[in-house]
């Protein structure tokens, strides 16, 4: 299917490592996500997520970036909407041993069975078959590093 061809884009879930990535002000995760979105990508920011990149960076300045992010276009927040979402978290947390923040980017990820994205694919790898549906996920590559 061409870029064009107007079908709906499923949406990248996104894991603490970028949302951290965004709060420490990494231009070029910034860019991406905002070329993403400007291409008509979908980008769900987990509340848990976001609630693990701001312990992540405490200070107003991170607050304002992440705000940013989930102020796109196309961003929406994923909260956990009642005791189910929250039982369900819990069977995640459970059965593949994450913190809570991914575990929730897991969660979002298998319900609505969209990639997760992240700049720590070893963590993924690790985690992508534990559920009963695997994980599927995107590594971004770091441009800083050289042994790539």
């Amino acid at each position: 299917m061409s870029e064009d061809s107007g079908a709906a884009r499923p949406p990248y879930v996104l894991d603490v490592s970028v949302l951290a990535e965004v709060a420490r002000g990494d231009r070029g995760t910034m860019l991406l996500l905002a070329e993403l979105d400007s291409r008509g990508r979908p980008l769900i920011l987990p509340a848990l997520a976001v609630t693990g990149a701001s312990l992540d960076m405490r200070d107003d300045a991170a607050g304002e970036l992440l705000e940013g992010v989930g102020r796109l276009e196309g961003a929406f927040t994923a909260p956990l909407r009642d005791a189910e979402q929250a039982v369900a978290l819990a069977a995640v947390i459970a059965k593949t041993g994450l913190d809570p923040w991914d575990a929730h980017a897991a969660a979002v990820a298998d319900a609505s069975v969209c990639h997760i994205l992240t700049l720590n694919g070893t963590k993924w790898r690790q985690h992508a078959r534990d559920l009963d549906e695997p994980l599927y996920f995107i590594e971004i590559a770091d441009p800083d590093d050289e042994d790539r």
